[in-house]
């Protein structure tokens, strides 16, 4: 899981702080179990499967204050260390094993050979990863097996649809194995279906983004019988659109116990964007000078005006501030998606 959800696009500065907590939480993580080296691998989709598993938990994530890289530097909020950054951190480590697979396998030359290299130099924190993951009755195996059948359905050159299956299963089961790492087993279904959505969508734009790639180096592309531009971006549209349909229904349905505006963000927003990029409506995001953490931790005063706590921190007063009918009642922290809950009071 390697960089298809961006960060959340929110002007509340709570949503960014816990969006750091569990980045940098699972950066820890990974130091601490595999190694300094591990901690590049951070990154934004593994950090998705972090504030899933909180918010579906009825117990509230502890956060902890510490440095996260520089241990001289000023301690800041990180969620604390558990099964579920553990079940994250390992995830991470085995997405870059299937990477490196991959890449022996479709490279040539020096890129095969580096793979080659890599896998055999991480042999043992792969190893540690998976072990936690039989602990943590993780369908190891199974997965393993379905993402193998992917170099048979390429050589087969099967369509987008059956070469996305391997992938598409995978994701299945890692976001729905966070059920019961979070103590909501019930609801084992409905987030096996959203990783298996979340699966589809990342191999299809995976496909969209090297076809002109994947063409100069003739490599295997379902999307290659298709070489009017127009026509390969209706044949990739068309079936993105139907499953995000379908995880959106699923998202929406989910018992979630906070973050469900944060969580949308990242998700829903987040994957619009992505086919918003694919129609050419939108261009991709340039890089801006400022860090997200820079750009998103700003403050309107005058979003609750009426907040004798001091606790309200939102610029979009119609999504993220609401007001009762009865008197001044508002959100104070509308990212953890309780409604009226705030430090301590209800601001009431």
């Amino acid at each position: 899981m390697f960089g298809y959800l961006p960060g959340p696009q929110m002007c509340c500065s709570k949503a960014a702080l816990i969006y750091r907590a569990s980045f940098c939480g699972l950066g820890t993580s990974l130091h601490h179990h595999y190694g300094a080296w591990s901690r590049w691998l951070v990154n934004r989709d593994s950090t998705f499967l972090v504030l899933l598993g909180a918010s579906l938990s009825s117990d509230r994530p502890f956060i902890s204050k510490a440095t996260c890289c520089n241990p001289f530097a000023e301690p800041r909020e990180l969620l604390q260390d558990g099964p579920l950054l553990n079940y994250a951190a390992a995830v991470t480590l085995c997405g870059l094993d299937a990477k490196l697979d991959d890449d022996c396998t479709d490279e040539r030359g020096w890129r095969s050979w580096l793979a080659k290299l890599g896998g055999t130099a991480l042999d043992a924190p792969i190893s540690s990863a998976l072990g936690l993951l039989h602990g943590l009755h993780f369908p190891v195996q199974e997965v393993r097996s379905w993402l193998a059948t992917q170099v048979g359905k390429e050589h087969a050159h099967a369509g987008l649809i059956d070469c996305a299956q391997p992938t598409q299963t995978a994701y299945g089961e890692i976001v729905g194995h966070l059920a019961y790492l979070s103590g909501a087993k019930e609801q084992y279904p409905a987030l096996r279906q959203l990783g298996q959505d979340l699966g589809f969508l990342i191999y299809a734009q995976d496909a969209w983004d090297d076809w002109e790639q994947d063409r100069r180096s003739n490599q295997f592309n379902p999307l290659h019988s298709y070489l009017d531009l127009e026509t390969r971006r209706a044949a990739v549209l068309s079936p993105m659109k139907r499953v995000f349909q379908s995880l959106c229904s699923v998202f929406d349905s989910l018992p979630l116990q906070r973050n469900r505006d944060l969580l949308h963000a990242v998700l829903i927003d987040g994957i619009g964007q992505r086919l918003s990029q694919i129609e050419g409506t939108q261009k991709p995001a340039e890089k801006e000078s400022k860090s997200f953490f820079q750009r998103y931790k700003r403050r309107c005063d005058d979003c609750c005006s009426n907040d004798p706590c001091n606790c309200c921190d939102c610029c979009d007063c119609l999504r993220s501030c609401r007001i009762s009918k009865g008197g001044s009642l508002c959100d104070c922290n509308p990212c953890d998606g309780d409604g009226i809950e705030c430090c301590g009071c209800d601001c009431s």
